[in-house]
C-alpha cells in the first residue's frame, strides 16, 4: 500500500501536468509542422534519412504527450485512492487515462486508436505490481512509463500492426505510407521492431531490478528488526540472570550477618559488666553497622522497601560513590533549603542518580567540563535536575535511549532503562532535553514526604 504523509501535493502536480498535457497538441504545432516538412522532403527526393528524422520526431512528440497524460492521471488517482494495488485504483487509472485520450481526439482530431492504449495500460499495471509503494515510487513509475510509452509509439510505425489499430492517426498513416513508397515497408518494420524490443525490455528489466532491490531492502530491514529483538532478548536474559545472581549473593549475606550478630550479642553479654568503655563502644558500633547492612540488603532485595530520607544526606551518599579524582570535571551541587524528605529505596534510587552522573562523566571522554546538580521543590514534588555541557544526544536517538540494551558506548546499556524503571517505581517522572554540542539535561520529579534539609556545595575536581 502506498503510504504517503500528504497526498495533496502529488494530486496538485497531477492536475497541473494533466492540464498541460491536454493543451500540448496545440503547443506542439511547430513540432507537427516539422514532421510534415521532413515527410514531404523525403517523398520529393526519395530520401529515407529525412523519413527517419520525421519518424523519430513523431515518436518523441507522442511519447511526451502520452507520458504527460499517463503520469498525471497516476498522480491524481493515487492521491484519491491511496492504495495503488487496489482494483479501484486500476479502474480509475484506466478510465481517467482513456478519458484524457478521448478529449485530445475530440478537440484536436488526433484520431488515436484506443486499442494500443488498453494494451499499454495493461502492461503498465502489470509492471506497477512489482514496484514497492515507498519513497521513490513516483520516480520509479516515471522511468518505467517513459520506456514503455516509447516502446508503444514504436509499434505505431510498424506497418504489419496497422490491422490491429496501431498507428491509426493521420501522421502515423502518412509516415507508414511514405515508408511503403520509399523502402517497401522494410525500414520501419525492421527498425521499430528492434527499438520496441529494446525499450520494452529496458522497462521490464528495470521494474524487475527495482523489485529485487526492494526485496533485498525489505529482507535487510527484517533481519535488522530480528537482530534488534534478539539483542533485546539476550540483554533481558542476561540482565535477569545478573539480577538473579546478585539477589542470591545478597541473600546469602544474611546468614553470616545473623551469625555475626549472634556472636556480638554473646560477647556483649559476657562483657556486660565490664568497665572497659572502649570495648562497649566498639560492640555498639559493630551492632549498628550490622543494622545498616541489613537495611541495605533489604533495599537491594526488595525494591519496594522505601524509607524517608533527607535530600542532603541522600546526595552526600550518592557523591561518595563517584570517582572524580582523575577527572577534569567541575561538579556543582545546589540544594534548596528546607526541602521535605523524600520516600525512596535509598540503594536503588542512589544507583539511578549515580548512573546519570556517570553517563555525563563518560560523555566528556577525559575532557574538561562541568556537571550541575540542582534540587528544589516544585509544586508537590522534589525536582532533581542534572545538567552537563557535554556533547549532547542526537535527535534521532532521543526515543531510543530509554530502551533496554541501548548504548552508544559499546556498554551493556543498563543506565537509562534502569533509571526510568527506578523513577517510575517511586511514582516519579523523568524528562530529558539535549542539544548536540551544547548540553544534556535530566529532570526527575519525585513525590515529597515531610522533613527538612538543605545545603550548597561547590566541588572542583580539575
Amino acid at each position: 500500500m502506498a503510504d504517503y504523509k500528504n497526498n495533496t501535493i502529488p494530486g496538485l502536480i497531477g492536475v497541473f501536468l494533466l492540464t498541460y498535457g491536454l493543451f500540448f497538441p496545440s503547443l506542439s504545432a511547430e513540432w507537427v509542422s516539422f514532421i510534415i516538412d521532413r515527410l514531404q522532403e523525403s517523398m520529393e527526393i526519395m530520401d529515407s534519412g529525412q523519413l527517419l528524422i520525421a519518424s523519430f520526431a513523431y515518436i518523441s512528440r507522442n511519447a511526451l504527450l502520452y507520458f504527460l497524460i499517463y503520469f498525471s492521471t497516476l498522480l491524481i488517482v493515487s492521491a484519491l485512492t491511496k492504495n495503488t494495488d487496489s482494483i479501484a485504483f486500476s479502474f480509475l487509472f484506466i478510465s481517467a487515462t482513456l478519458t484524457a485520450v478521448f478529449l485530445i481526439n475530440e478537440f484536436y482530431g488526433e484520431s488515436s486508436s484506443y486499442a494500443p492504449h488498453f494494451f499499454s495500460l495493461g502492461l503498465l499495471l502489470a509492471l506497477n505490481s512489482y514496484i514497492t509503494k515507498q519513497r521513490y515510487y513516483y520516480l520509479t513509475f516515471a522511468v518505467i512509463l517513459f520506456f514503455l510509452i516509447t516502446a508503444m509509439q514504436c509499434l505505431n510505425l510498424i506497418p504489419l500492426l496497422s490491422q490491429w489499430s496501431f498507428g491509426a492517426d493521420d501522421l502515423a498513416i502518412s509516415l507508414k505510407t511514405a515508408d511503403s513508397f520509399i523502402t517497401e515497408d522494410q525500414l520501419f518494420t525492421a527498425l521499430y521492431f528492434v527499438l520496441f524490443a529494446i525499450f520494452f525490455l529496458i522497462a521490464v528489466i528495470f521494474a524487475l531490478l527495482v523489485h529485487l532491490f526492494n526485496i533485498q531492502i525489505t529482507t535487510l530491514k527484517r533481519f535488522q528488526v530480528q537482530e534488534k529483538e534478539l539483542k533485546e532478548t539476550r540483554f533481558a536474559l542476561t540482565e535477569s540472570k545478573v539480577y538473579e545472581e546478585i539477589h542470591s549473593l545478597v541473600h546469602d549475606l544474611k546468614t553470616p550477618l545473623v551469625t555475626v550478630r549472634g556472636l556480638i550479642s554473646l560477647i556483649a553479654m559476657k562483657y556486660e559488666k565490664t568497665e572497659d568503655k572502649k570495648l562497649q563502644d566498639y560492640l555498639t558500633r559493630v551492632d549498628h553497622s550490622i543494622d545498616k547492612m541489613n537495611e541495605m540488603i533489604s533495599e537491594i532485595l526488595y525494591e519496594n522497601t522505601k524509607k524517608e530520607i533527607d535530600v542532603d544526606e541522600f546526595l552526600r551518599y550518592v557523591i561518595s560513590h563517584l570517582v572524580l579524582d582523575d577527572q577534569k570535571i567541575r561538579l556543582e551541587m545546589e540544594v534548596q533549603e528546607n526541602l521535605p524528605y523524600i520516600h525512596v529505596n535509598k540503594i536503588r534510587f542512589a544507583r539511578a542518580i549515580a548512573n546519570l552522573l556517570e553517563n555525563a562523566i563518560i560523555s566528556f571522554e577525559g575532557k574538561a567540563g562541568f556537571i550541575q546538580i540542582d534540587v528544589k521543590k516544585v509544586n508537590d514534588t522534589v525536582r532533581f535536575q542534572i545538567r552537563d555541557n557535554g556533547p549532547g544526544i542526537k535527535e534521532e536517538l532521543m526515543q531510543e535511549i530509554w530502551k533496554e540494551g541501548f548504548s552508544t558506548k559499546d556498554s551493556s546499556g543498563l543506565g537509562l532503562s534502569f533509571v526510568k524503571r527506578v523513577v517510575e517505581n517511586h511514582q516519579g517522572t523523568i524528562f530529558v532535553s539535549s542539544t548536540p554540542g551544547s548540553h544534556t539535561q535530566m529532570d526527575i520529579y519525585l513525590p515529597v514526604s515531610s522533613g527538612q534539609g538543605g545545603a550548597f556545595y561547590d566541588i572542583d575536581h580539575r
